[in-house]
């Protein structure tokens, strides 16, 4: 069984404030040809540089992914890259007119909308997805991230901090739009209040606030409004940014992956073990589908 590769059916945009650099900017969404995966590309810099959303052009995982070269880089790519992959989108074109995309409230859910809202068209390539038949494990400390062959792409996220109000969470979803929209979409970024003044001093978080990102204090919630949206919500978010890392592999991925203790720089070595496993001429875990 085939199934092609799908772009967006128009322009679409979406405006806001970056949440590290605090960058007013504006993510324009556009069709792009089959074949080309996600080109990003910066209009505030001369001749309009651009980047593929590669693991090869990860340059830092520090508080987000970002990618970049000799004269370009965008931060914090991994939510809008998490909406493309849960719509099943393969070639698109993103044009910034900053160094990073708007964090909305810190969740993907308006990147996943307004994506959706703009629609998708089936292309006449077919998509390549890899298909693992063997298991495939990384370790690095505390974390470990564990692949196993299955029918669907599975994320289960284990997280366990030692604080009260997080603790040890796990989650499990397969990954089809309308149940990412639900379940995954809305869980946003989070930090601890200590952290908050030392990520300013780093340069980082000059962007957020109290409406883009939750704030967990010793022994409460800081946000407005004094709760989570799910009370899993960090082990959701986590699986949110998994997603949009394993987006930068280059291919869709069929399995079941369950990371413990994950984070960008976990993430981003797996997908580059990925890559080294199974992005090989002979490999015979590639297939069409």
């Amino acid at each position: 069984m085939t199934s092609p590769q799908y772009t967006i059916a128009k322009e679409a945009y979406y405006k806001g404030i970056g949440l590290h650099t605090g960058n007013l900017c504006q993510i324009v969404f556009k069709p792009a040809p089959e074949n080309t995966g996600v080109t990003l590309v910066r209009t505030d810099l001369p001749g309009n540089p651009q980047i593929q959303a590669l693991y090869t052009n990860v340059i830092s995982v520090i508080r987000g992914t970002t990618v970049g070269n000799d004269v370009m880089r965008v931060h914090t790519i991994e939510h809008v890259l998490s909406a493309v992959y849960a719509l099943g989108i393969d070639n698109l074109i993103l044009e910034l007119n900053a160094n990073e995309p708007p964090v909305a409230d810190g969740s993907s859910r308006v990147f996943f909308d307004t994506l959706k809202e703009s629609g998708l068209v089936a292309q006449k390539a077919e998509r390549q997805v890899l298909r693992p038949t063997e298991r495939i494990e990384y370790r690095s400390g505390d974390t470990e991230v564990i692949l196993e062959p299955a029918d669907a792409l599975k994320l289960t996220i284990v997280l366990q901090y030692k604080h009260p109000l997080i603790s040890t969470q796990e989650v499990s979803f397969t990954i089809e739009p309308e149940l990412y929209r639900a379940e995954i979409s809305p869980a946003r970024t989070f930090c601890f209040d200590y952290e908050v003044e030392a990520l300013k001093k780093q340069g980082l978080a000059k962007g957020g606030s109290l409406d883009n990102a939750v704030v967990v204090g010793l022994d409460r919630i800081h946000n407005k409004e004094k709760k989570l949206r799910f009370p899993d919500e960090f082990a959701r978010h986590k699986t949110l940014d998994l997603l949009g890392d394993l987006f930068l592999l280059g291919r869709r991925l069929q399995a079941h992956v369950k990371a413990v203790r994950p984070g960008h720089g976990h993430n981003v070595n797996f997908v580059k073990l990925l890559a080294e496993k199974l992005l090989t001429e002979d490999s015979h875990a590639v297939h069409r589908t």
